[in-house]
């Protein structure tokens, strides 16, 4: 990895963290960002429980969550050279993993997924 590139990964983990809290996230882990080998965010359900399902987000509902969380938008931005897959990893009808996966290993090194955690009370 080269500096720019790292650069970019700790201002794109500086995000990650106030992505959780905009969220509404109630855990103590609320926002991660994995770097990681996957090819897709469909096959990085082995970083999720195997209780959990995937579900796809369409895009009216990225929109909303990229309306109400600017550092989301941000990131987005950011990483706007490389493609884009959100879906949601589902534990139960109160708890999700809102998820964006880039497809940017040939330009970071490695593929980048954004999970953080949403729990509606």
């Amino acid at each position: 990895m080269n500096s720019e590139q790292f650069d970019l990964i700790n201002r794109l983990f500086q995000l990650t963290f106030q992505i959780g809290d905009r969220l509404g996230c109630e855990s103590s882990d609320p926002a991660q960002l994995l770097l990681t080998n996957q090819p897709s965010l469909e096959a990085s359900r082995i970083y999720f429980p195997a209780d959990y399902t995937y579900e796809v987000l369409d895009a009216e509902g990225w929109e909303y969550y990229i309306t109400e969380v600017s550092y989301l938008a941000q990131m987005a931005n950011i990483l706007q050279p490389y493609p884009l897959t959100y879906g949601i990893y589902r534990q139960d009808a109160v708890s999700w993993w809102v998820c964006a996966f880039w497809l940017s290993q040939e330009g970071l090194g490695m593929n980048l997924l954004l999970r953080a955690h949403r729990v509606e009370t």
